[in-house]
């Protein structure tokens, strides 16, 4: 169905996020790809990032990019 994510693992490395945070932040990527209708499989995407700022919209966009 279009607008379903699957994420089977989702691995971010951000010095100082909780695991409560970390989970928050892996439902609002999921949210927001599904959002933009991102659907498919893809085996790998590696992205790297600055520090700060919102880092939702931020992996959002870089992941959108790649897709």
């Amino acid at each position: 169905m279009k607008g379903d994510v699957k994420i089977d693992r989702l691995v971010l490395d951000i010095p100082g996020l909780d695991a409560n945070a970390a989970q928050i932040l892996a439902a609002g990527i999921g949210d927001h790809l599904a959002q933009a209708g991102i659907e498919g499989t893809y085996p790998r995407i590696a992205i790297t990032l600055e520090p700060g700022g919102d880092m939702l919209a931020k992996i959002t966009a870089a992941l959108m990019a790649r897709l």
